[in-house]
């Protein structure tokens, strides 16, 4: 595992879909995991002005975390289903890998309402046909 993290994240705002997509594949550093919520809160923020943004977190490509790593998972899991941003729906893509999607449920059960707000799809595709 990475110790400086191979991370990468973006966040892309399609105003007139009126899509935020959040974006993140690899190995992450608890630097680049806290600097990913940092960037998630500003660009939802930014969406929240106006209550009718679908959120998609694609984050399929990240790698399976250390502890500390998933403890910083487990707040930007937090984030997406925060009463703090207003969508109009939230999906998250299932990670491509098992391990990293087992992690992401366990962290998940952790978080109040989690289920009922933040819908797990397979592909961005899903998630764009239910709204």
């Amino acid at each position: 595992m990475a110790i400086n993290g191979t991370g990468v994240f973006t966040m892309e705002i399609d105003k007139e879909r009126k899509v935020f997509t959040a974006f993140a594949e690899g190995f992450f550093s608890m630097e680049q995991g806290l600097a990913f919520c940092e960037e998630f809160t500003k660009a939802a923020l930014e969406c929240s002005k106006y209550g009718d943004f679908i959120l998609i977190v694609d984050a399929q490509g990240v790698k399976p975390s250390t502890p500390q790593v998933a403890e910083a998972l487990g707040n930007a899991l937090a984030l997406y289903a925060s009463d703090d941003f207003k969508f109009k729906k939230r999906f998250m893509l299932n990670c491509a890998s098992s391990i990293t999607q087992s992690q992401a449920v366990r962290l998940s059960k952790n978080i109040p309402e989690f289920n009922t707000k933040v819908t797990f799809v397979a592909t961005k595709e899903d998630a764009l046909r239910e709204i």
